[in-house]
């Protein structure tokens, strides 16, 4: 899984890079071999006004072409990434098993229309 992280409008330092990328590995770790490629944007909208200005954007590129983006929005921007991060993998997790669900199913489907599978 390759995780990119970028930040707009201030300086992306190695602790909020680190934090963003281990968060998304441990929360993704079960479903790896789902992912290609994550991409992490960081924006601080209002700079050093401060206020609840922090955005993080999360996006997830999927080994079935699928695509998962989550956006979040906090005063704090390691609370933020916690919180999109959350959502990103309860989101990629839906897409996960719904397509799991769907091949299964088109599995089924065919089975019975060659007249293979046997009723419950």
């Amino acid at each position: 899984m390759n995780i990119t992280t970028r930040a707009q409008n201030f300086e992306l330092t190695r602790a909020i890079d680190r934090f963003a990328r281990e968060h998304l590995r441990t929360a993704l770790a079960r479903i790896d071999e789902s992912v290609i490629a994550v991409d992490v944007f960081l924006t601080d909208a209002n700079g050093p006004r401060g206020g609840v200005d922090k955005k993080v954007l999360i996006r997830v590129q999927m080994r079935n072409r699928q695509e998962v983006t989550v956006a979040t929005i906090h005063e704090d921007l390691y609370a933020a990434i916690s919180k999109g991060v959350k959502r990103t993998k309860r989101a990629v997790k839906r897409k996960v098993h719904k397509s799991r669900h769907f091949q299964n199913q088109r599995v089924q489907d065919l089975l019975i229309s060659d007249g293979m599978a046997t009723a419950p």
